[in-house]
């Protein structure tokens, strides 16, 4: 797969993309040459996909409407803490967004597409656990965590 270069090609371009957003249900919507909006069409998850510099940015919606409380914010640190390889945020509309950057190396079709299908993994692991945390404003512990990844016999140090 090849890459692009922001001041020629746009994201739209990237090889292979059309081809696995076919294959794989996702309807592509190019809001400009350094943006795109991915949607599945069986799940309706959205990602957006930004061209920043030579880097790629995914971003996708995990919950809407939150208010970023030290609950929300210890569980989100407890998160990051698994070396996920993607990161968590409170965007401008107060939506829990999850987000990765393609470093320009990676700026391939594939790369875009297994970063999705990860965050989404990531998504459905930690939804009903991040919802729950939200609702009672309560954090949740390492073990929790663990169990929202099916870990319940993980060797981590707790």
């Amino acid at each position: 797969m090849s890459g692009f270069e922001m001041s020629g090609d746009a994201l739209l371009e990237l090889e292979g993309l059309r081809d696995w957003c076919d294959a794989n249900q996702f309807d592509i919507e190019e809001i400009d040459a350094a943006e795109l909006v991915l949607t599945d069409r069986e799940t309706g998850s959205v990602w957006s996909v930004f061209g920043v510099d030579d880097w790629i940015q995914i971003k996708g919606l995990v919950l809407e409407e939150v208010e970023p409380g030290s609950a929300l914010c210890l569980t989100l640190a407890r998160l990051h803490d698994r070396l996920l390889g993607c990161r968590f945020s409170i965007d401008s509309q107060h939506g829990l967004v999850i987000i990765v950057d393609l470093m320009p190396s990676c700026r391939s079709a594939a790369a875009v597409a297994e970063a999705i299908m990860q965050m989404q993994a990531i998504i459905d692991h930690t939804s009903e656990l991040l919802e729950d945390v939200v609702e009672r404003e309560m954090d949740a512990d390492d073990r929790t965590i663990d169990q929202a990844f099916g870990l319940e016999g993980s060797r981590r140090l707790h």
